[in-house]
């Protein structure tokens, strides 16, 4: 299930956006944009309700946010990577691993390792069986306690999301299983973190999931549209 609360919980809060950019965001939550299936299907002001970037789909909302394959190399990428980089940059911290203060200019380094703990951004693991899937967002070794997390993000359509989340745990058991054997530490899969739609919905267990993430990952501080500092205008 998905939570309509938090969905339009960024509202609630200080986000720093602009009027109109809020208006936007708002809109597209509503499913009201002028595009061009909503032209050709309610407004008949047009026979092509194809997508002006793919010409394949229907350019419809959900297509436009989450679906476009001509998109999701560019925008789509940089806003998962994004939300990756905001929780990687809250594991830094969390730990006392020297990163900059503005969690908008981090740049995960792809291991960021001190004492406690190492941190794997977008790497390959190395196993001794064949795994598929080898290579999640972030993987967090904590050295002290013994315990691995294997975090995933997805940002689907709000149809998708119950299922990504569970598509996405099943996928790196596999790899939890390896991890914990050679490793010798118990390791968890965190995939629901990202598992926010692309318009603000959330799944219901979004919150518990955020929780076993370490750092300062909480609603709506974690939460789209909240991509930018709340101090920051965003155009």
């Amino acid at each position: 299930m998905t939570s309509l609360e938090n969905a339009y919980r960024w509202k609630q809060e200080s986000a720093g956006l602009k009027i109109v950019t809020e208006a936007l965001i708002t809109t597209a939550q509503d499913q009201a944009p002028d595009t061009k299936c909503h032209k050709a299907k309610i407004l008949h002001t047009t026979n092509n309700p194809k997508c002006s970037m793919c010409k394949d789909k229907d350019e419809a909302v959900a297509h436009i946010v989450s679906a476009c394959p001509n998109i999701a190399g560019s925008l789509y990428k940089t806003r998962h990577n994004n939300v990756v980089a905001a929780t990687h940059h809250s594991i830094c911290q969390h730990y006392e691993i020297k990163t900059t203060d503005n969690i908008w200019l981090h740049k995960p380094n792809s291991v960021a390792e001190n004492s406690k703990v190492k941190v794997l951004w977008d790497f390959e693991i190395r196993t001794e069986r064949q795994i598929q899937a080898r290579r999640p967002d972030l993987v967090v070794v904590d050295k002290q306690t013994k315990e691995g997390l294997i975090i995933d993000v997805a940002i689907p359509n709000d149809t998708h999301i119950v299922d990504e989340e569970s598509e996405k745990i099943e996928k790196y058991q596999d790899l939890r299983l390896e991890i914990q054997r050679m490793w010798n530490i118990k390791a968890r899969v965190v995939s629901t973190v990202g598992l926010i739609e692309a318009l603000g919905a959330t799944s219901n267990n979004l919150e518990k999931h955020l929780q076993d993430i370490p750092g300062k990952n909480k609603i709506p501080n974690w939460h789209l549209p909240q991509l930018a500092p709340t101090n920051t205008r965003v155009e």
